[in-house]
């Protein structure tokens, strides 16, 4: 049980352990690292809610950017048209336009070169990092203007870019850029950094639940199988002198009982499984109570490959005998059924004891019971359901929802 339960607990929260990092890197297509290894790329349009819809890629990249480049060419022109002498504004327009999609797409490129080409580590260390954001747009401006004053035959303004008046030039618009570009990916870095912790955080707060819903199911573990043979111990020491005879016939089941639980510890509990440690367990209760107990096992053939969680029957059936027919003079049965409801395996054991009123402390409705619950809900969470209700006429009904696993 100890093994089936924990190896199923684990795969369970070493699923909430998965994250993922991002560390942009390239503020034109910013690169990130996944916590995989897979790399994937994010635009400067993704501020904007809209742009996020569509995943990164080389062709929506080279679209972004193209939309990128126009904004820019947009606000260069609403400076011309705020500082710049009255000109031809559509002219003007086209003429900026053109200068913007050339230096843009240059950034561009030049981004996608130096993420390739230099070490990540390179990108990580503050001085270098900031380099690499200054001096990547710079030499954009420049080969985008040169593309530019090229296709559109300025020789003039393609010899000035080499004065120190077009240099200064240059250098402003390239400033500009890069403003613009900091401004945009120094916030989301550092939110992108704060999301890492975060992540990192919450990897920490699951593995330490993790060893705390481990220790606590070793606990339960260890309470269910000696509970049951110390009861069963007391009572044949209390047989040995007055009918040894019943007292070497319980201790013969008793050998039964355990020699099964132990062979089938090392393999996955099925409910055929268990309904027979369960039966060989009534057996051995029926040895000790005579008539008094009658039982019964209702289950399709068909249900008996179903996996199911350790020891997730006996307890309720020995609350049941313990809480409810032992106390009770007249003795009494239980019946155990099990049906499939959907993709659900709904187990039922129903008493004709005394009931859940009847017992020495109301709110309690046994040891088994609050243990299995604990149980249940550190394996399935809320997916599973023990339901504990009065049966009719007399006696009490628990009910016990699990989920059927995906090979079944």
């Amino acid at each position: 049980e100890a093994a089936g339960t924990r190896k199923m607990a684990e795969s369970h929260v070493s699923a909430g352990l998965t994250m993922r990092t991002a560390e942009p890197t390239n503020p034109q297509t910013a690169c990130a690292t996944d916590g995989d290894g897979a790399r994937r790329s994010w635009h400067p349009l993704e501020m904007f809610p809209f742009f996020t819809r569509w995943s990164p890629g080389p062709l929506r990249d080279f679209f972004y950017s193209f939309i990128f480049n126009t904004m820019m060419a947009l606000l260069f022109m609403a400076f011309a048209a705020i500082y710049g002498e009255p000109v031809n504004l559509v002219r003007q327009f086209a003429v900026i336009f053109i200068f913007s999609q050339c230096i843009g797409y240059a950034i561009y490129l030049l981004y996608l070169v130096a993420d390739v080409v230099t070490p990540s580590a390179f990108r990580r260390v503050t001085a270098t990092r900031w380099a690499y954001f200054l001096v990547i747009p710079i030499v954009g401006v420049f080969a985008g203007y040169w593309v530019a004053t090229t296709a559109l035959d300025l020789n003039a303004s393609r010899a000035e870019m080499f004065t120190a008046r077009g240099v200064l030039e240059i250098f402003m618009v390239a400033a500009i850029i890069t403003g613009i570009l900091i401004a945009i990916f120094v916030p989301r870095e550092r939110a992108a950094r704060a999301q890492v912790r975060a992540a990192h955080d919450e990897a920490r707060a699951i593995a330490a639940e993790k060893e705390a819903t481990l220790a606590r199911m070793q606990l339960l573990e260890a309470q269910v199988e000696p509970h049951f043979l110390y009861n069963t111990l007391a009572h044949v020491v209390s047989l040995i002198d007055a009918d040894p005879a019943v007292a070497k016939r319980m201790l013969d089941r008793l050998i039964v009982l355990l020699r099964a639980t132990a062979s089938s510890a090392n393999r996955s509990s099925t409910l055929g499984a268990q309904l027979d440690l369960l039966r060989a367990y009534l057996d051995l209760i029926a040895l000790r109570m005579g008539t008094r107990l009658a039982w019964s096992i209702d289950v399709a053939p068909e249900l008996s490959s179903l996996t199911v969680p350790p020891m997730l029957l006996q307890p309720v059936v020995e609350n049941a005998i313990k809480h409810g027919l032992e106390p009770k003079i007249a003795g009494g049965r239980v019946d155990v059924t099990a049906q499939r409801n959907g993709e659900a395996l709904v187990l039922t054991v129903a008493d004709t004891g005394l009931g859940i009123r009847a017992t020495r402390d109301p709110r309690s409705t046994g040891f088994g019971l609050p243990n299995l619950r604990a149980r249940l809900a550190a394996l399935y969470g809320t997916a599973a359901a023990l339901v504990v209700a009065d049966n009719e006429p007399t006696g009490t009904r628990v009910t016990i929802s699990v989920p059927l696993s995906p090979a079944h």
